[in-house]
This record gives structure tokens, sequence and C-alpha cells, in this order.
């Protein structure tokens, strides 16, 4: 196998225009590509974009604040303040509504241009960590993601968000090459903000992130000089995420910048736990543990605002949590399995592929849907496969050969644990991967660049930089 790949790897190109060249064509067949995509799914399937309830939530916080300039979800006056969402992603889809008139499809467009914007930061991170043929590599992985190619034709966070951490990551390895000059570091943390405003998955990653700085960067510039560079990427953090912690509290009286944690503690962390304790399904297990916390509050508690419903979910999950630590671990790590190697569907966009499909699969029942359904389905399920046996073949390989000994990729790695262990739970999906497909995909590419050494000299001293 090396002996292939090695002839496969060293088909890259040396020069630097050649590669540069290469890189354009990348970037421009993936957007024709997505944007032919996006032509089909609205000929045969025009609410395609609506994937699923959080799509219609994102778009209703965008009607009211484009027709009423609230942040609400609710149909009517009063409206009621939303404490799950935040504001970023409806805001954009206000702005594109406003400008273009009230047609969701409209930001197909935007997140066609957001993901060859997080291809080109794929190829950027893997060049300041190895070299330009790894970041080649890394941007033909992106280019072909079929996760990432789904989420650019849906009404979702993700695409925005994954850009976000991108270009979060791609700063902080450049503040880690260079510790003394702050702005890498004030970069790095309003990007992460922004992430945070797109999808709150990121939130705690903000305060992570500055003792992670300053314990790589101490040994070399000093504790002083590490610890002011710390300070400014959590300062800066802490007032632009603060902001909207201010405004909860004046509107709710709670200072969390979101309340999804809380609800998914309870609806997934916790009633997996019950499911898997009493042997339930996860409906069930979620209808028991709704009327074993309705029967251990106050009266007065119940007919309380959502935030403090909420507030008063999450305790009740986090008490649970600690009565079954062994269970809530077990379920995590499925999760994280679940969103690792859960191929996507692109079949779905069309609406031919659904939990029936599936089910008449595993039942052997061909009858039931038609020779197009299945056809599109089973090539969809193979083109996902496909694409995961080679990402982590690549990554595999890096992992024999040591290759996380590096801080550049130790970083990686630590995000990419991050984003799944925060956002896996019982009813994982390969949308909770897209976040860091950037991150696996330049893995994936050192992985196999191992077996061909080809770095031009001044590529493998900006490496080292950044791995010492």
């Amino acid at each position: 196998m090396d002996i292939l790949l090695k002839k496969l790897i060293c088909l890259l190109p040396i020069d630097r225009t050649r590669l540069h060249q290469l890189l354009l064509v990348i970037l421009l067949l993936s957007v024709m590509s997505k944007f032919a995509l996006s032509i089909l799914v609205m000929i045969y399937h025009p609410n395609g974009v609506f994937e699923d309830s959080d799509s219609s939530e994102y778009h209703r916080l965008a009607l009211n604040l484009l027709q009423h300039g609230t942040f609400s979800q609710s149909p009517r006056a009063p409206y009621e303040p939303e404490v799950l969402r935040t504001p970023a992603y409806p805001l954009i889809l206000a702005g594109f509504y406003g400008i273009f008139g009230v047609y969701p499809v409209i930001i197909v467009f935007l997140q066609i241009a957001l993901s060859a914007a997080t291809i080109f930061i794929g190829f950027k991170i893997a060049t300041v960590l190895l070299h330009e043929q790894a970041g080649l590599l890394a941007a033909l992985l992106l280019a072909t993601d079929p996760v990432s190619i789904y989420h650019t034709q849906v009404l979702l966070t993700e695409t925005a968000f994954t850009t976000s951490v991108s270009l979060c990551l791609l700063l902080f390895l450049h503040a880690l090459m260079d510790p003394s000059r702050w702005h890498w570091s004030a970069g790095a943390s309003t990007c992460l903000a922004l992430a945070t405003y797109i999808r709150p998955t990121s939130y705690y990653f903000g305060f992570i992130l500055p003792l992670i700085f300053f314990i790589m960067t101490f040994p070399t510039i000093g504790w002083r000089r590490a610890a002011k560079s710390a300070l400014v990427f959590l300062s800066l953090y802490a007032v632009l995420t603060g902001g909207w912690q201010l405004h909860n509290y004046l509107q709710t009286g709670s200072i969390e910048f979101s309340q999804m944690k809380n609800r998914y503690l309870f609806v997934a962390k916790a009633a997996e736990i019950v499911a898997m304790r009493d042997d339930l399904s996860l409906e069930d297990a979620q209808q028991r543990l709704a009327s074993e916390h309705v029967q251990s509050i106050p009266p007065d508690l119940r007919a309380a605002s959502p935030t403090r419903l909420f507030e008063s979910q999450g305790e009740y999950a986090l008490a649970l949590i600690a009565q079954h630590p062994a269970l809530f671990l077990w379920g995590t790590l499925k999760g994280v399995l679940a969103s690792l190697f859960g191929p996507s569907n692109l079949s779905h966009l069309f609406g031919l592929d659904s939990v029936e499909l599936r089910q008449s699969l595993l039942n052997g029942d061909f009858s039931k849907f038609s020779y197009r359904h299945w056809t599109m389905a089973f090539s969809s399920w193979i083109y996902g496969v496909g694409f995961l046996i080679i990402l982590y073949l690549g990554v595999l390989l890096l992992i024999v050969r040591r290759g996380f000994f590096s801080q550049g990729m130790a970083l990686l790695l630590f995000t990419v644990l991050y984003v799944l262990v925060i956002s896996s739970g019982p009813e994982a999906y390969s949308r909770f991967r897209l976040p860091v497909m950037p991150a696996l995909c330049v893995m994936a590419a050192a992985g196999f660049l191992h077996t061909c050494k080809t770095t031009k000299p001044e590529q493998n001293s900006q490496r080292n930089r950044a791995e010492n």
C-alpha cells in the first residue's frame, strides 16, 4: 500500500505556480458543482432547503427581525425573547431577505461562497503546518466532502460556523508561530466570538484556547509575554460574547449565552441515560424524564418563564449525569463515533432518503420505493462511505507515523475532540462532523504526505516554526 500511495501522492506538483493553478481549479469546480446541485434541488425538490425543524426556526427568527425588529420565534405579539438560538445566522438571513426578498434559497449562494472560503482556509492551515502540497491535498478532500456539499444547500448554521472556526484556527496557528504579535490573538478571538454567535457550541472553547496558547508559548517567549497575548484573546472574547449575555440578562434575568446547553443536556444527554438505564426508546425516555422533572419542581416553577424552566431542566440533567457518570460517558462515546462515521446522504436533498427507506433496507423490502429512489440512495451512500474510507485512512496513517506530536496537529486533534464531545448525543448526525472537517482533512493530508517527502526547504522551515 505504501508503494501505491507514494506513487499517487508524488503526482502532486512541487512547482508553486502549478500548485496554485490546481488550487484555483479545485475552488472553481467546487463552486460550479455546488451551484449546479442547488439548481437541481430547486427544480426537483424546492423545499429541500428546509432540512428539518431547525431550518424553520431560523427562518421564523429572520422574518421577525426583518418585519418587526425583534429576535423572537413568536408568530404574533407579544413576542417572547428567543433564548435558545443565537442571533448571527438569523441576522444574515434577515439581511438577505431584506435585499433580495423572502427567498430562503438565496442563502445557498452565500453558503457556497463560504464553503469555497473554508476550502482555501484548509489549504492555508495545511501549508502553515506542513507545506503547500499538503494544502492542495487537504483542499481536494474538503472540496469532495459530501457533508460539506450537503450543508451548503440547506438552511442551517453548519457552513458559516465551519468557516468561522476554521479561520480562528488559522489565525491561532499564526499566533503560535509569532506569539509576540498580539493582533493574531485578537483576530482569532474575534473569529471565535463570531462562530459562537452563529452557534453556541464553541462558547467554552473561547476560555480554553487562551490557556492552550499560554502553555504552548511560555517556554519560548517567557510567561509574561505569553500571558499578555493570552489575556488579549480572553479579554476580547469575553467582551464580545459578554454583550449578548448582558442582553439576555436584561431580557430574561439569565446571564447564559444560550439556553441551548440546558435544553440539550435535558432532552439528549439525560434522556439517553434514562433510556439506557430503564431500557426505553429515546422518545419514551424523554417523556418519562419530562414527567419526573415536572413532579420534582414546585408548582410555581411549572408556570415560570421558558428561561427559568430551561435552567431547571439543566440542573436536573446535571444531577442525573452525576448519578450515572458511566452511562453518560458511554452515551457520549457512542455519539462521537456516530458523528465521525455516519456517512452523509446527498439524495436526502431531493426527498429520496428517509427513515422509512432505511427501515425498508434493513427489512430487505425493496418494493415500497421506486428504482429511482434506491439508485439515488445507494449511489449517495457509496459515495459517502467511500469518502470516509479515504479520509480515515489518511488519519490512520498519521497516527501510525506518530504525526500528532507537533503542537499544530495536537491543536487540530483537540479541536476535533472538543466539538464532537460537546455536540454528540443519542441523535448524532454527520452534520456534527462538518465543523471539524477542515481539521480532519488536514490530518488526512498529513498522513498521506508522510509517504512522499517532497517539501521545499523554505516550506520545511515554516513547518518547523509552527511545530516548535
